[in-house]
């Protein structure tokens, strides 16, 4: 990895472990984000970090205490700092039954929360844009109205990504080649339509998915913003 990239870590903040497990031009990774919401509007999200296509190379960043300057984590201040989250989330009024795991043999991260309502879920945004100092809550955000049975996700693409993006140097641009986020909303009835067009209702039409590049987001080629209905 080129000596600049430290630099760009700092400016992509929520993306800093993923980076870390992507040191090489060959790794990728998947971020997987899961929600099930019931008709009441509570539910559960729970989100993925799979790292295990490049398990090898990241085992053997993770037993250096530096890489080209940078800092590594061990996993010790892996899992304090994913214990810092769910000390925050417990607190977070409106969510529950918080869990996480950490598998350092495939080196796949999951966290999940149970909701009371969707505001609870938008603070579940907000907790890790505060851990991660980054403001995931200024362009993201969801709604969910029983009377018309809609649930919305807003999006607002932010051109600093791409403006920042555009300063790394083209090789390490690469560490996004393989990076893509899925995004899976399940409902306990069946839908109606979905708005994105990029997104796929499933067979059985009680979920919607969505995957897309890294850099299609970073870009904005691509849109998360989506609203679902649900037949009445």
């Amino acid at each position: 990895m080129r000596k600049n990239i430290g630099i760009y870590i700092k400016r992509f903040p929520l993306l800093i472990m993923l980076i870390i497990g992507c040191l090489t031009l060959s790794s990728c990774f998947d971020l997987v984000e899961q929600i099930d919401m019931k008709q009441s509007g509570t539910g559960t999200i729970k989100a993925t970090l799979n790292l295990s296509k490049s398990r090898t190379k990241v085992a053997s960043l993770l037993k250096m205490k530096q890489f080209n300057g940078i800092d590594i984590p061990s996993e010790a201040t892996i899992k304090q700092e994913m214990e810092k989250v769910v000390r925050t989330l417990k607190s977070t009024q409106g969510i529950s039954d918080v869990q996480y795991n950490l598998d350092f043999n495939n080196y796949i991260a999951t966290l999940s929360c149970h909701f009371e309502h969707v505001q609870a879920l938008n603070d579940f945004s907000k907790t890790l844009s505060n851990q991660f100092k980054t403001q995931l809550t200024s362009y993201n955000s969801y709604r969910y109205d029983r009377a018309s049975q809609t649930f919305t996700r807003s999006y607002t693409y932010t051109p600093n990504l791409a403006k920042e993006f555009a300063k790394i140097p083209g090789e390490d641009k690469d560490l996004f080649a393989e990076a893509y986020y899925t995004n899976i909303i399940r409902f306990d009835k069946n839908i109606q339509s979905q708005s994105n067009k990029n997104a796929k209702i499933s067979a059985n039409k009680q979920a919607v998915l969505l995957k897309v590049k890294a850099t299609d987001l970073i870009n904005g080629s691509t849109s998360l913003t989506n609203t679902i209905t649900l037949v009445k």
